[in-house]
């Protein structure tokens, strides 16, 4: 489904196979942290890319794996919150462990996803994998810019998949870091709040360098200087740069906007993590709810 075309269900099988085979010549953002999860949607110039970023920064695969498990934590919360709808932003390749398996794990048969990727590729790969698995009747991908969000806003809810009355959690995870203040993100996530109801919530993880060392942070910051030959550039922001995208939304505290392994809802049971210092995952995350 692209923004561009207007609200078309399902790109088809060729579509999807087309834009893949013309996308082996650079690295793809969300390729390369699937490389990092361990997954298999990747490509050889995807991994060139990924191994360069390993040895510089050791801990990026085990960084990539604590956001995936705050995305499983933050999920599960918004479900036992009540939430059955999900928006994700920049949602990259349906791989393992994504919002739909962890809502039907948490409460089978009642949970949609709307899948939102700014790159065709990303969303190519989305249907085909979800075309495979049997899932496309309850979650769609959507290709489309966050940035573009009036209209992109339209698309989702033509998908019909999203009711406007009900809660919604909407997933920024690993997206707006991405996403430089020139562009204005800022603007665009208001205007997400905004159409959201009561009772809706907002995650978000993003890149940081608060409280690292300095040759952590200046290793980090080589990293992301790097995405720029990739599909995406990136940067990092603080945690007061990062509250600003949650606007009036009161945080769930504890824990507030904390590094990604130190994300958990109230009164959860805690992953051992053994001695490991939090700020390797390089990743802060936080949630809110709308009042």
């Amino acid at each position: 489904m692209s923004v561009a075309d207007g609200p078309v269900l399902a790109m088809s099988r060729e579509e999807a196979n087309s834009l893949l085979a013309k996308s082996t010549d650079q690295a793809h953002e969300g390729r390369v942290y699937d490389y990092y999860l361990g997954g298999s949607s990747n490509y050889a110039v995807d991994r060139l890319f990924a191994r360069k970023q390993i040895k510089r920064v050791p801990d990026i695969p085990w960084a990539a794996r604590q956001n995936r498990k705050f995305l499983t934590r933050v999920v599960q919360h918004m479900i036992d919150l009540g939430i059955r709808q999900f928006v994700d932003m920049g949602s990259g390749l349906p791989t393992e462990g994504n919002v739909h398996e962890i809502a039907e794990e948490r409460a089978p048969g009642e949970c949609r996803v709307v899948y939102v990727d700014h790159d065709a590729v990303a969303s190519a790969h989305a249907y085909l994998l979800l075309e495979r698995s049997g899932e496309l009747e309850r979650n769609a991908p959507v290709n489309g810019d966050l940035l573009a969000h009036e209209r992109l806003w339209e698309v989702i809810t033509g998908t019909g998949l999203i009711g406007p009355s009900q809660p919604v959690g909407l997933l920024l995870v690993a997206v707006l870091h991405f996403l430089p203040d020139e562009l204005d993100p800022h603007r665009s996530v208001a205007f997400y709040r905004d159409q959201l109801p009561s009772g809706s919530c907002l995650a978000i993880s993003h890149a940081s360098t608060d409280q690292m060392s300095d040759d952590a942070r200046e290793r980090l910051s080589t990293v992301l200087r790097d995405y720029d030959r990739t599909t995406s550039k990136a940067l990092a922001r603080t945690r007061p740069q990062i509250r600003e995208f949650f606007g009036d939304w009161s945080l769930v505290e504890p824990p507030g906007i904390v590094w990604t392994p130190e994300w958990y809802a109230p009164g959860a049971v805690r992953d051992d993590v053994g001695d490991a210092d939090p700020s390797r995952s390089q990743i802060v995350a936080g949630l809110a709810r709308k009042p």
